[in-house]
């Protein structure tokens, strides 16, 4: 069975002949001739110009059949009039007449899905678990001490958050905040990282890592910045907000959704003005936080990265921003193939997994590290030599899997291309003719 869209241009295009098969049918029962079906098909194929040649002569207008009767049949403007009337009539319903079948066959559609969607959801679920299977095999080395390094992290932000909660001190509690939150933010962003590398999405743990990256550059700016510094980043929330609220109240008409109560605009509003009278106009920028801070009346992220000592993470970050945005080299360079380079991947694959891993484990310590008091204990060393043991693994680890899997596709490729190699050198052989039990040549 062709397509719908097919089926549909097929039925138009027999429209011509059912409008003329009409006129054809009432010309000849009004000048009085029977009802003769190869005679109407004969005169429609004239006038459409189906039975026309060369061979007709000159007397174009003229139309000869075989028939014992004369027939003339003369074809006014009131006709052709006549004629348009029924295709404009035939336009009109074509619009209905195809939501009405696209309805019809959307139903239809998505009652085969859902017949068969049990089996094929079981089947993609068995193939991905033997995919998952394959890949921690693969990657499990690496995978697992990113694992362990995300646990120990999170141990030493909640052992952070239980010392600063207990503490009386309010001397440094905007930053214990500011640091507790993004350390916490930067636990979940790293576990979604997992997530997405173990399911076998390179590129996606790519772009997220990006977000890890400037969680970890902000908190280390912070650390430096002290109270003061911590301060103006919450405060800075009000910036966001005032912006948010601008664009929402010019989108929700069209989305239908609800203007934001005048009460909670105003506070926003007030809370900003407030804000922009403590800290100045410098305040509302992107990154107005840190303005003061760097001697910046317009800073941006890469000021935040040099401030932070992470400068030569930059060409990595705009890599994660490829997956991140609609550029060019985000469909021209992929993670998740061997071959890089306008690789089409609409789902998993096995490889890619470096980079993400190994930046992963570089920002969550980071992060981490920021935690640590500044009076040691030997169990606090102990926790950091831990960190920097699992985060000097990691690398390693995965850029062994990585060549592993490098070498196995290379010798993949290679065989492959020897068999090819030898099918092409091979002679042609001679078939002998086929014989029955008696020896006779078979015949057929």
């Amino acid at each position: 069975m062709g397509s719908l869209q097919s089926v549909l241009e097929e039925q138009l295009a027999t429209m011509p002949r059912i409008i003329a098969t009409e006129l054809v049918r009432d010309k000849l029962k009004a000048a009085g001739h029977a009802e003769n079906k190869k005679l109407v098909e004969q005169i429609v194929d004239r006038l459409l110009g189906a039975g026309s040649d060369e061979e007709d002569g000159d007397d174009g207008d003229v139309l000869e059949f075989e028939t014992d009767e004369e027939i003339a049949l003369e074809f006014t403007d009131a006709d052709f009039a006549r004629a348009e009337e029924f295709v404009d009539k035939i336009s009109e319903t074509i619009p209905e007449l195809i939501h009405g079948t696209a309805e019809v066959a959307a139903v239809r559609m998505l009652r085969q899905y859902e017949r068969d969607w049990a089996a094929w959801r079981e089947a993609t679920d068995i193939q991905m678990e033997q995919f998952r299977f394959n890949l921690q095999v693969r990657w499990g080395k690496g995978f697992d001490a990113l694992r362990m390094l995300i646990e120990l992290s999170r141990d030493i932000g909640t052992d952070f958050h239980r010392r600063a909660s207990r503490s009386p001190s309010r001397r440094r509690a905007h930053l214990n905040k500011a640091l507790s939150h993004l350390h916490v933010r930067a636990i979940q962003i790293a576990s979604e990282i997992m997530v997405l590398m173990e399911n076998g999405y390179a590129d996606g743990a790519m772009a997220r890592w990006r977000t890890l990256h400037e969680v970890a550059c902000v908190a280390m700016v912070l650390g430096d910045g002290g109270e003061a510094l911590a301060e103006r980043y919450l405060v800075h929330e009000i910036i966001e907000a005032k912006k948010g609220l601008g664009q929402y109240q010019q989108c929700h008409p069209k989305l239908g959704y609800a203007p934001f109560s005048k009460r909670a605009a105003a506070r926003i509003e007030r809370d900003y003005a407030d804000a922009i009278s403590r800290y100045g106009k410098d305040f509302g920028g992107d990154y107005g936080w840190v303005a003061a801070h760097l001697g910046n009346s317009r800073p941006n992220f890469s000021n935040i990265e040099d401030a932070a000592g992470r400068a030569m993470m930059r060409s990595h970050y705009k890599m994660a921003s490829h997956n991140v945005h609609a550029s060019t080299k985000g469909i021209a360079y992929r993670l998740g193939s061997l071959d890089r380079h306008y690789a089409v991947i609409a789902g998993a694959s096995n490889v890619g997994f470096v980079e993400p891993g190994q930046n992963l484990a570089s920002s969550l310590m980071h992060i981490t590290m920021l935690l640590l008091p500044t009076s040691w204990t030997l169990d606090k060393i102990a926790q950091l030599m831990a960190l920097s043991k699992l985060h000097d693994r990691i690398p390693r680890a995965l850029a062994q899997s990585e060549r592993a899997i490098a070498k196995d596709e290379k010798a993949i490729r290679e065989a492959a291309v020897a068999r090819r190699a030898n099918r092409s050198r091979e002679k042609p052989r001679s078939r002998l003719p086929r014989r029955d039990r008696f020896g006779a040549a078979a015949t057929t």
